[in-house]
Parts: structure tokens; C-alpha cells; sequence
């Protein structure tokens, strides 16, 4: 026998509502935001999880960890009615947004990655040496030596002025 599931419906004012519709239904807010903010207005109308993942195609679990969250901050978000609509809104997008994941901290900062790109830009003669180009090995040399950075891999300088400090996905 199947254990039912206990499904508690978040309850929208009218504010609330006419934020998450709008979310729901705009095109330049993320994909993920906009099917988070349709979960939340349906489970507000009285649907079950299951029903609103065969719309979207989500795993129910998935649903109902969104409704979840929601519902964690239902209060907060009750008694930042009476605050301007651009914070309520913007809270809204914060409960429906991804939580900061862990990971490895990155080993250059902003400001080293600028640096890089900008030395990159320079002609090598202005610092002194024979080419006329650089190369990713005499960029390490002369990061290391002008000491935007300890060490760092040819490799890394390479990806940094490929993708202007952003990975690749």
C-alpha cells in the first residue's frame, strides 16, 4: 500500500499572485525561474505535485521541493506585503532561486583575470622583450615576473583569454 502524500497548499495574496504570473509568464526572466514561479501558482490553485511535473515534465520530487521552499518563507514574504512591490518581488526571486553551491573557491581572482587579458593586449617590446607576439609561455613568464600571479599554467592563461575568465560549459 502507497503512503499518501501530504501535499500543504501555499496561499497567495493578491500581490504575491500577480508577481509569480508575472514571472511565470515572462520571457526574460531564466527558464527555471519562470517554471518555479508556475509550480507555486499552481500548488496555490490546489494541484498536486504529480500533476503539475506531467505538465512541466519534472520529477514530483522536484515540484515539491519548490513548493517546500516556498512555503518556508510564506510568512516572510506576508509580512513584506506592505513594503514597495520591487521588494516583495525581488524576495520572491530569491526563495525561487538556486542556493550557493560548495566547491572549490577559484584560484585567480577578477581583478588577476583583468590583469591578464590587459597584459595579453600589450605588445611583449613593451615589456622588454625580443618577440613581436606572445606566446602562451612568455605570457606565464611575465605574469609571474610582474607578479599579477605566483604561477599559473599555460593552460589556465590560455582559457582565460578564450573565454575572458569565464569556464567554458
Amino acid at each position: 500500500m502507497k503512503k499518501k502524500r501530504i501535499e500543504i497548499t501555499p496561499v497567495l495574496t493578491e500581490k504575491a499572485q500577480e508577481i509569480l504570473e508575472k514571472l511565470a509568464n515572462s520571457r526574460t526572466v531564466s527558464a527555471s525561474l519562470s517554471k518555479r514561479a508556475y509550480i507555486i501558482l499552481e500548488s496555490a490553485s490546489g494541484k498536486q505535485d504529480i500533476e503539475i511535473a506531467k505538465e512541466i515534465r519534472l520529477h514530483y520530487n522536484h515540484v515539491g521541493k519548490w513548493r517546500n521552499r516556498y512555503l518556508e518563507k510564506q510568512d516572510v514574504l506576508k509580512d513584506l506585503e506592505t513594503s514597495d512591490s520591487k521588494i516583495l518581488e525581488a524576495a520572491i526571486e530569491t526563495v525561487l532561486s538556486d542556493l550557493a553551491r560548495s566547491g572549490k573557491p577559484p584560484v585567480f581572482t577578477a581583478d588577476q583575470v583583468m590583469k591578464i587579458i590587459a597584459l595579453a593586449c600589450t605588445h611583449p617590446k613593451d615589456h622588454g622583450y625580443e618577440q613581436s607576439q606572445w606566446s602562451l609561455n612568455l605570457l606565464v613568464e611575465e605574469i609571474v615576473k610582474s607578479g599579477i600571479a605566483e604561477s599559473i599554467s599555460a593552460k589556465s592563461v590560455s582559457r582565460f583569454l578564450k573565454y575572458g575568465g569565464f569556464t567554458a560549459t
